[in-house]
């Protein structure tokens, strides 16, 4: 009698045998090993390698309106090397393997919808900025900023693209993706936070000029005569939307309360040129006008 026999007459003996006898390739057990093996190669084929395709930020290209957002994307020097679901998924579980599903969709629906627009980016929160950027500073690299992130991210729960909203995908008028000096006056505006330069600047104190009580009144002939942009550049428009607002004093009844401002001080020229007076008076006030005082060209 054979081992083969003898194995079937009184059944496997030991370990070994109980495996070589488990895994005898029977005929139905060659049917499973081929149903498993393309069902495999079927997943192979059909989700896995198009999901991993559709997942890398240059199946984006095919999209017309992320063209753009791809290009800069690209060209950023840091987050060129980061993952668009990275940053625009949130980290946990389930939301990563929701995009991955919806971005496996979406590889198929592009060959029957060319031209689709694809819209499946949210803005990145905090806690995606966190998986990178861990170490929050506090003051610039150059030094010349007080930037207290732990104070806006954790105890006044800003989410990072509150003020980080030029970044990758769309620089600054000036090109960069810092936050301009215009965002943060959002809320430093003396009211919802401190505005003073000092509270931010640490190299940039209010000049002594500034604080001097007329200064309202001389800083016009100042101009041409100091670089203003070094401080007042964060906004094309500074001269305009200060000019813009009406002085404290020019309350709704200036109109009937005026003249007697002028009896006490006439500085109407500061802001207005003689023409302005003569619109409604017909001449020019004569009320302690000095004719050589020309604040406003």
């Amino acid at each position: 009698m054979s081992e083969e026999q003898t194995m079937q007459a009184s059944g496997p003996r030991g370990p070994i045998d109980r495996l070589r006898h488990a895994l005898r390739p029977t005929p139905g057990r060659r049917r499973s090993l081929v149903r498993f093996g393309v069902a495999a190669l079927a997943v192979i084929v059909f989700a896995l390698i198009p999901g991993y395709y559709a997942l890398q930020p240059g199946f984006l290209t095919r999209y017309p309106n992320l063209a753009a957002p791809y290009k800069s994307w690209a060209a950023s020097p840091k987050h060129s090397k980061v993952a668009c679901q990275s940053c625009h998924v949130a980290p946990d579980l389930p939301s990563q393997a929701v995009y991955d599903a919806r971005m496996l969709g979406e590889f198929y629906l592009s060959f029957f919808i060319p031209g689709r627009q694809l819209n499946v980016f949210a803005k990145p929160t905090s806690a995606a900025c966190a998986k990178c950027h861990a170490n929050l500073i506090s003051v610039s690299p150059s030094g010349d900023l007080i930037i207290p992130h732990r104070a806006h991210t954790d105890v006044l729960k800003l989410e990072c693209v509150r003020c980080h909203s030029n970044l990758v995908h769309r620089p600054n008028a000036a090109g960069k993706d810092i936050p301009v000096m215009a965002t943060c006056l959002t809320c430093h505006d003396g009211k919802q936070a401190k505005n003073a330069c000092a509270t931010c600047h640490t190299a940039k104190a209010t000049l002594a000029s500034h604080r001097a009580a007329n200064w309202d009144t001389i800083h016009a002939t100042q101009v041409g005569k100091a670089d203003c942009a070094s401080c007042h550049a964060w906004t094309t428009n500074w001269c305009a939307d200060c000019h813009a607002r009406r002085p404290a004093s020019h309350t709704a009844t200036w109109r009937t309360d005026h003249p007697l401002a002028v009896k006490v001080h006439r500085n109407c020229e500061v802001c207005h040129t003689a023409s302005f007076c003569v619109t409604c008076h017909g001449d020019v006030p004569k009320l302690d006008f000095n004719p050589a005082l020309k604040l406003v060209q």
